[in-house]
């Protein structure tokens, strides 16, 4: 619920599916975007704003945490993780 209440309340919030891209196209959240946890350190500092909230979540929770490590690395700081990934949603 508070990861919804985030999104609905701040226009600069970013949805973070970092899936493959084929479990992407199989389900994932409206309004998310795809950028799988290995290719995010070559695209994030194209693809995502440092000063937007990023929410990320996988399918169990294992590669969003590695995805908020990298992110973290690459100075982005309003991370958020969907604990337990979307299988728990």
């Amino acid at each position: 619920k508070e990861i919804f209440e985030i999104l609905k309340t701040n226009s600069n919030a970013i949805l973070l599916d970092v899936r493959s891209k084929q479990e992407y196209e199989e389900g994932h959240i409206n309004g998310s975007i795809n950028i799988p946890v290995y290719d995010l350190e070559k695209v994030a500092n194209s693809k995502l704003n440092k000063e937007s909230i990023i929410i990320v979540y996988c399918s169990a929770g294992v590669r969003s945490k590695r995805a908020i490590q990298t992110l973290r690395k690459l100075g982005y700081k309003n991370l958020y993780n969907i604990e337990g990934g979307i299988e728990n949603l």
